[in-house]
């Protein structure tokens, strides 16, 4: 069996007083998820997170790699993908510019209407409570 290794990042604003996430249709798959990746030859998870984030929805978010989820599923391909996600804080004065060729649509969510939109089997759902949680505790 193939295993795939990719790093990623649940990326979050403060809209309005209120927290929300940056959730990406894929092209491929027409699945919701978060921007990741594979990582490349000699490349650790927090720099494949970073590349891929600002690869695929044009952001430079600040990164705390204190927050890690990680998530292991099997794809459509055949293979076991194993994906590690840390949390990021949107600069405000970043646009998300997505990148055609891999995201169909973006959109900044809250936490309630994330369940209507993330696969259950991946647990993506469940990170997004831990990570606001994790947000709310250190007064990001």
């Amino acid at each position: 069996m193939i295993h795939e290794h990719s790093a990623g990042s649940i990326i979050y604003r403060v809209n309005d007083g209120k927290i929300e996430f940056l959730i990406v249709e894929s092209c491929m798959h027409h699945t919701w998820g978060f921007p990741k990746g594979h990582l490349e030859p000699g490349e650790t998870e927090e720099e494949a997170a970073k590349r891929e984030v600002a690869e695929e929805v044009g952001l430079h978010p600040d990164f705390d790699f204190n927050f890690r989820c990680e998530t292991t599923y099997p794809t459509e391909e055949g293979t076991v993908k194993k994906v590690g996600f840390f949390l990021s804080e949107n600069n405000p004065t970043q646009h998300v510019v997505d990148q055609k060729e891999e995201i169909l649509n973006s959109k900044w969510i809250d936490l309630q209407e994330a369940e209507s939109y993330l696969p259950k089997e991946r647990g993506l759902y469940k990170m997004l409570v831990k990570a606001e949680k994790f947000i709310k505790q250190n007064d990001k």
